[in-house]
């Protein structure tokens, strides 16, 4: 409006100082007119008589047509009425028949190409399988041309297929577990199917039936599987072969299962019996997922059994345990000598309290640099990397922390009190130290319960040895795809699943999927189950992997791998009747079938309205500015006006 106003004002100005040279006002005008129209970037549309062509007959001359082209061909060859005809694949539109078959269906880009003919009708033959491009129903509002869409291909194919399988990706021994499967069924009149549940070594754990559909339908079977063996399962969900099917290729879908033990078992040992071991015990004790043996000393060579208040002379080997925690220990005298190299061969280490006796071995181990004092005042916590329920928020300060001298340059530093880190871990080899400097960690936790009221460090010492156990082995975010092969321009689907630290599914989750051009979000469809897709234009292996915030923690799924290749996809030969339906109603067109086309009668010629649209932003309205001020300028000079 503004832009409008102030070419107004110029045109008036110009009409004043013009009045007596009609001649150099016209220029002037004009100029501004033009002015105005190229910065307003304005385009005009006007509608202009043409005389209608002949109609124009598109061919879909790609894979999924093969066993109707000799056919089609022949019918269209008959027409009885004048026609030109054109063959499309991807992006050919030619009027000789090509030498082979695409490999993409584009019918968008064949009914924009055919509407610029400005034929009398276009007469489309396909099966409708649109698979490369946007969809054609985004331009059926701009087309001129009535569409008359032959389909060609079998509605009702018989088929009963498994489409997907789906089964938590972790579980435990002898939990129930359920398995969805989709099956879809088409071309049955009546009858039903034998759906099986199989492991790898042949063994039938369920079956049910599945009622088969004439139509296209899917159909949803929910499977109950008691787990009794420990370790990855292969779980085949298949579909036993009906007659009459046009593939058994679909009937079979596999899918993994992995059981894991329900115990950790962790060994606690103490030199110290104090306030934090019965503290500490007791949160342990609690967890249905812990086995805990616990220890204390009581002189030389000899030891507290805790569990059973006895007096041992021994204490039990600790490669037989997932989890050791050392509380308020003398490491420079340690029960177990060959404590580090426990360590590296997996086992999960947590070190808690004062730490006495630190020797150079233990030293290259701990994640935090100590130098075995305390430290007593009144410490803030600063949680630098939150982990579990310690966040960033505020804390109780601490009054006693273990003396450090910085931190490994690998080691992760979950807090601080202070400028000292407090928190945090390392890898060693294959195994994790954690390691807690806080003197009076129990009477920390109980002033943060009468604060908050609420359980920390229960939660946070079992989120400790979960993650140090075999349960923080596996991947808490699980990514799959339906296939490892695809061809370019097909649909990958991919599922997610998302996990707690005690490996139960858990929603809730903000994922999305990480590709070398974009990140594409998951989509929840039920309970810690996502879902996202995406289509490959480049051929070749593509790395996958998904990455989100899941309760305040960010994960990062297992990388998948898929093969891209230039292989034609167009297998289907479906007829798409949705689509071809709609393309013939949104252009005032009509659908009919194969068996119809040589009776079609296209409609009556006569002449039709063309839109044509006039840019104004081009070179030659530029040129014409210019040479109107010129001139003007050139008559100013002649007046003696500068």
């Amino acid at each position: 409006m503004i832009l409008l106003s102030i070419s107004l004002l110029a045109i008036v100005a110009a009409f004043f100082v013009y009045r007596k040279k009609p001649l150099q006002f016209i220029l002037r005008a004009a100029a501004v007119v033009l002015i105005y129209l190229l910065i307003s970037n304005y385009m005009l549309r006007i509608n202009i008589g043409a005389s209608p062509q002949v109609p124009t007959v598109l061919i879909d001359h790609s894979a999924s047509m093969e066993h109707n082209l000799p056919r089609i061909i022949e019918t269209a060859s008959q027409l009885d009425f004048p026609h030109q005809s054109f063959f499309f694949q991807e992006s050919l539109i030619t009027e000789n028949k090509p030498d082979r078959l695409g490999s993409y269906t584009n019918i968008t880009r064949a009914l924009r190409e055919s509407d610029r003919l400005h034929s009398s009708a276009i007469i489309l033959i396909t099966d409708g399988n649109h698979n490369s491009g946007v969809s054609p129903l985004t331009i059926l509002k701009d087309m001129m041309t009535p569409v008359y869409v032959c389909g060609a291909g079998a509605d009702k194919i018989r088929d009963v297929a498994v489409i997907d399988a789906e089964t938590p990706a972790y579980a435990y021994l002898g939990d129930s577990i359920q398995i969805d499967v989709v099956v879809e069924s088409s071309g049955f009149p009546s009858g039903e199917a034998q759906v099986n549940i199989d492991l790898s070594s042949g063994k039938n754990v369920a079956a049910q039936t599945v009622l088969l559909s004439e139509s296209r339908a899917r159909r949803s079977l929910k499977f109950k599987y008691i787990t009794d063996v420990i370790g990855e399962l292969h779980i085949e969900a298949n579909v036993l072969p009906v007659p009459g099917e046009i593939s058994y290729d679909n009937n079979k879908y596999s899918v993994s299962l992995n059981v894991i033990r329900d115990k950790i078992k962790v060994l606690y040992y103490t030199d110290h019996i104090s306030f934090n071991t019965k503290f500490l015990r007791q949160q342990l004790k609690q967890d249905d997922n812990l086995s805990v043996s616990s220890f204390a000393r009581r002189g030389a060579g000899k030891f507290l059994n805790i569990e059973q208040t006895t007096e041992i002379t021994g204490l039990p080997d600790p490669a037989t345990y997932d989890v050791i925690i050392l509380d308020n220990v003398n490491i420079g005298r340690p029960p177990w000598s060959n404590m580090p190299e426990h360590v590296k061969q997996g086992k999960g280490l947590i070190l808690i309290g004062a730490i006495e006796g630190i020797n150079e071995n233990w030293q290259r181990v701990l994640p935090i640099n100590t130098t075995g004092g305390v430290i007593a005042g009144t410490h803030r916590v600063l949680v630098k990397e939150p982990f579990s329920v310690l966040i960033d928020e505020e804390y109780p300060p601490l009054r006693m922390i273990g003396r450090a001298v910085g931190s490994k340059e690998d080691a992760i530093i979950v807090a601080y009190a202070g400028n000292l880190p407090v928190i945090g871990y390392r890898r060693e080899g294959q195994g994790v130290v954690y390691q807690i400097s806080i003197i009076d960690l129990a009477t920390w936790d109980f002033v943060q319960r009468g604060i908050k009221g609420r359980d920390l460090l229960g939660r946070f010492i079992g989120d400790i040895i979960r993650f140090l156990s075999h349960f923080g082995q596996h991947d808490r975010l699980v990514l799959a795809a339906q296939m490892e092969d695809y061809a370019i321009g097909e649909t990958v689907n991919l599922t997610l699943q998302s996990y707690d630290r005690n490996l139960r599914r858990t929603g809730g989750g903000d994922f999305f999927l990480i590709t070398e051009d974009a990140n594409i979000p998951f989509y929840e469809t039920k309970h810690g189950s996502y879902e996202t897709s995406v289509i490959f234009e480049n051929p070749g292996k593509h790395q996958l992997a998904a990455q989100g915030n899941l309760n305040g923690e960010t994960l990062t799924s297992n990388k998948i791998e898929v093969n891209i290749t230039s292989r034609p996809i167009e297998t289907e030969q479906r007829l798409n009747l949705n689509l071809l339906e709609r393309i013939a109603a949104g252009t005032n067109g009509k659908f009919f079938l194969l068996e119809e086309l040589e009776n079609i009668v296209p409609p009556q010629s006569g002449r039709q309205k063309v839109s044509k649209v006039i840019n104004f932003n081009s070179p030659l309205t530029y040129l014409l500015v210019f040479l109107m001020l010129a001139i003007d300028w050139v008559l100013r000079r002649r007046r003696g006006i500068t």
